[in-house]
């Protein structure tokens, strides 16, 4: 008996030992595992600023809403605990206001000796860390979508508090965070150092092997071209590379030796001994010999073109002024890279071609024609493509907006009051500058500007960037040459550029490009579309699983798309923009920049026409811009019809019907008199959003239009837009004041 007792002790102690053996093995891999992230926490109730007081998110941060923040615990009352099976924390979904608010997170862990350690850490303003009452990080920025922050501190031996204090802005508020072992961490980083040193070799330029500024030469012969990053390069392509160039003149025409003054062309390709091909284009200028008569010829320079979008009137008035800063900056050209060569060679073929200045003929627009004619010869697609057509004039006048303020305003002038009592209040609230449209039923029922920055007052005609609103843009252009058989919606882009392959996981088409499911990520990477070649740089980004499988959000697909765009057209992306919409749609005051994912500047007027040509299904004041057909094609739909195994990046985008630039922009809230939800305006409300808090809302079964620019983010955004989406509502579709 007593020896079957000692047995059953001995098997009892082993058990024991096992099960805390896996409870320790178990409570190590929680926090040292590459996928665990952290998925509970004690959070506190939200703090907030003293009322009125208008406080910066960066001084959120150091507003100690409670004394010794370091020490926060899950003793602290008015908390609770939260969990995430993917250890991504929604902190909106418990919080009832998040504007310019704060909470605190508490979790302890054990760990059974000291050692270093690393957070990775995802968050969408900002945070201040403590480990065991010692501050370790803090930083204000959003880094949710992009790449995790890495954080490196120390963990003791035994029981370990950590407080993370968040902050809030306005609109999402979320964190992630896991924990690595410093083993795990320095993988991390070297990873990244890895993918770092990738982007930087994806970059690299070609230039001239002579001088140390590179972008000119003498008439003669041409420089032989070597990589800004040579080291880099015989790492990535095997140890060995070779470059083949070809040259072309002003004119386009393929040349050997450079035989006049004037703006010359390369393509070169880099062909390294693993196979790799890199693929690259450029402008230089090249003197006559006599360079330094240079001086002499400052005087042919035109009398006006739009640069930072002066006033012709301004650039008279200071005529001899902008000349001689012209003339410094032609002369810098000569010396200095790349961007000031374009603005020389533009000058010198404006004076000697005696061009008229306009919105569509800038230094950049006009090197972005010279490089996708060049490109047209190197693919061999001179004439291939048919030409896009101008929008077609019809009969009937069609659908132009009307301003009827002054006549609706007398009509309904408790309406038009409340509407701008919100509007004045978001001002006073923090609120950025802004102007606005409402129309409905293609008549403009409201239009004014509010409020003042550093640059004074805001107008109803003051251009602001409205950012992600661009990518509706590039898709109702691209809908013109779907509505003219030159482009399909799901030709692969292989089609048109060969880089791309027409079959297989990492075949793109152009559905892939407007609805974010390439595979690419960022904006405006590897100088965005002003790359000639970018498709070639992009394609060596794309996983091989990722193509059609993974939304995520992102401009360089539609810089892509713009690629092909232009090749079929042999017409710089923005060119086209200028003319075949906003000219033609007589949006004054609408220019890009950079990026076709991010760099339009508007006003809310100018967003309200191409917002009515889209309520019209694509006619506006006698011109059709794509049929019916068309139309429909580019309204935003389930994923899921497409690409049936997507997931999606975030949350917030999960399921949210996507079109060619649009997206549904539909808005539940609950009823006051029923508890139940509904939609505000109606569930079939399409548009885009922006980084700078401007919006482009279509309604498309209330025949409604709400249009907005802003210069800057979005302060204090949420609660009065909604106050705002809801006063439109309440009257124009429910018809309560």
């Amino acid at each position: 008996m007593k020896e079957r007792m000692g047995r059953f002790f001995i098997k009892k102690k082993f058990l024991v030992v096992v099960v805390f053996t896996i409870l320790g093995c178990s409570n190590k891999e929680d926090f040292f595992t590459m996928n665990s992230y952290i998925h509970d926490f004690y959070v506190s109730k939200a703090y907030y600023p003293d009322q009125g007081k208008k406080v910066e998110p960066i001084e959120l941060l150091e507003v100690n809403f409670i004394q010794n923040e370091e020490k926060f615990n899950n003793n602290v009352l008015d908390g609770q605990w939260i969990r995430s099976e993917n250890g991504e924390h929604n902190i909106n979904s418990f919080v009832e206001d998040s504007s310019y608010a704060a909470v605190y997170l508490y979790k302890k862990i054990k760990i059974s000796r000291l050692q270093k350690a690393f957070f990775l850490l995802s968050v969408t303003d900002g945070v201040k860390i403590f480990v065991n009452e010692n501050l370790v990080s803090a930083h204000y920025g959003n880094n949710f979508n992009g790449k995790e922050k890495i954080i490196p501190f120390e963990l003791k031996e035994g029981a370990n508090h950590i407080v993370i204090k968040a902050i809030n802005k306005d609109w999402d508020w979320k964190i992630k965070c896991k924990i690595l072992s410093e083993k795990q961490g320095r993988a991390v980083i070297t990873e990244r150092s890895k993918s770092h040193e990738f982007n930087e070799f994806l970059s690299m330029k070609i230039k001239p092997a002579h001088y140390r500024h590179t972008y000119n030469s003498r008439v003669g012969t041409f420089p032989r071209l070597v990589p800004d990053k040579p080291g880099l390069v015989r790492e990535l392509l095997g140890g060995s590379y070779s470059i083949k160039v070809r040259w072309f003149n002003t004119d386009v025409i393929e040349v050997f030796y450079p035989k006049l003054e004037g703006r010359y062309g390369f393509y070169a390709e880099i062909l390294g001994s693993n196979g790799t091909i890199l693929k690259r284009g450029g402008t230089l200028f090249f003197l006559d010999n006599n360079w330094m008569v240079w001086n002499n010829k400052l005087e042919v320079l035109p009398e006006y073109f739009p640069i930072s979008n002066i006033p012709k009137e301004v650039w008279e008035e200071h005529n001899k002024a902008i000349k001689s800063y012209m003339g410094h900056v032609t002369l810098e050209s000569i010396f200095f890279p790349e961007k000031s060569i374009l603005l020389l060679s533009f000058l010198h073929e404006m004076a000697k071609n005696n061009y008229k200045s306009d919105k569509k003929l800038t230094p950049l627009i006009h090197n972005g024609d010279y490089h996708a004619q060049i490109k047209q010869v190197i693919l061999g697609k001179e004439n291939v493509y048919p030409k896009l057509q101008l929008p077609e004039k019809i009969l009937l006048n069609s659908g132009k907006l009307k301003d009827i303020q002054r006549t609706y305003q007398n009509n309904n002038p408790e309406f038009i009051k409340n509407l701008r009592k919100i509007c004045d209040d978001w001002i006073a609230d923090q609120g950025s500058p802004f102007d606005m449209v409402l129309a409905k039923d293609g008549k403009i029922l409201f239009h004014d500007a509010f409020g003042e920055d550093d640059y004074g007052d805001f107008t109803t005609n003051t251009p602001s960037e409205i950012a992600s609103i661009t990518k509706l843009f590039t898709g109702i252009l691209f809908a013109q040459f779907v509505d003219q058989n030159i482009i399909g919606i799901d030709d692969p882009i292989g089609k048109y550029l060969p880089d791309f392959p027409l079959k297989g996981p990492r075949a793109v088409t152009m559905r892939h490009c407007f609805t974010h499911t390439s595979g690419l990520d960022g904006h405006g990477l590897f100088d965005g579309v002003h790359n000639p070649w970018l498709e070639n740089t992009l394609f060596q980004t794309i996983k091989n699983d990722t193509v059609g499988t993974r939304y995520t959000y992102n401009g360089m697909g539609f810089d892509l798309a713009g690629k092909v765009m232009e090749l079929v057209s042999g017409k710089s992306i923005f060119r086209l923009f200028h003319e075949y919409l906003y000219g033609p749609l007589g949006m004054k005051n609408t220019y890009h920049t950079w990026d076709l994912g991010y760099s339009v500047h508007s006003t809310a007027y100018d967003l309200s026409i191409l917002a009515q040509m889209v309520l019209n299904q694509g006619t506006y004041d006698g011109k059709k811009y794509f049929s019916k057909n068309t139309y429909e094609k580019i309204l935003p739909k389930d994923l899921k019809q497409y690409f049936p195994n997507i997931t999606y990046f975030n949350d917030w985008d999960r399921g949210r019907p996507m079109g060619i630039g649009t997206t549904i922009q539909e808005w539940k809230v609950k009823d006051e008199e029923t508890g139940e939800d509904r939609y505000m305006l109606s569930k079939n409300v399409i548009g885009h959003g922006s980084a700078t808090s401007s919006q482009f809302r279509i309604d498309l079964d209330n025949n409604i239009i709400i249009t907005q620019t802003r210069r800057k983010g979005k302060s204090r955004f949420g609660p009065n837009f909604e106050k705002l989406y809801k006063h439109i509502d309440n009257y124009l579709v429910r018809g309560v004041n």
